[in-house]
């Protein structure tokens, strides 16, 4: 294997995994309490911790597909 195949596969590795703990990485930095809601005044106080803690979960999983789409990038390119 090349190197370049092996980073393709530990940036895949590290995006999928991201993605797939996205509940539990939230739940254990508590990072529903950072996130911000702009109608926080119209819901009541558990949708807005559903909306916080969905939102959460959400950036988690973008941020894991950006760092899986450069693995697969260079996996299809170096193939």
């Amino acid at each position: 294997m090349k190197p370049i195949e092996i980073l393709s596969l530990v940036l895949m590795a590290i995006g999928f995994i991201t993605v797939y703990m996205a509940k539990t990485i939230v739940r254990k930095f508590d990072l529903a309490k950072k996130q911000t809601c702009e109608h926080e005044t119209e819901m009541t106080v558990e949708e807005v911790e559903e909306y916080k803690f969905t939102k959460a979960v959400f950036n988690i999983k973008m941020l894991g597909f950006l760092v899986a789409t450069p693995g697969i990038a260079l996996l299809i390119i170096f193939r």
